[in-house]
């Protein structure tokens, strides 16, 4: 069940975890603070293209590519 309350400033939900591990609880409200986050972001669809590479090249540089394929 979710049942949704809304005033000016807040909307509150509530869903019930019966079933959910505390991870997935946790995963759920991280994406809803990811969500809220772009939603309110000022980025073009081109510059928020363009953070992503440049998060996952700087990601695959900290890690090492040779650490995952071959080469």
């Amino acid at each position: 069940m979710v049942a949704v309350e809304a005033d000016k400033n807040q909307v509150r939900v509530s869903i019930s975890t019966e079933g959910m591990t505390p991870a997935e609880v946790s995963d759920l409200v991280a994406w809803l603070r990811l969500e809220g986050t772009l939603r309110r972001s000022k980025l073009s669809a081109e510059e928020a293209w363009k953070l992503s590479e440049d998060l996952k090249s700087t990601w695959w540089e900290s890690k090492g590519f040779d650490r995952f394929f071959d080469g």
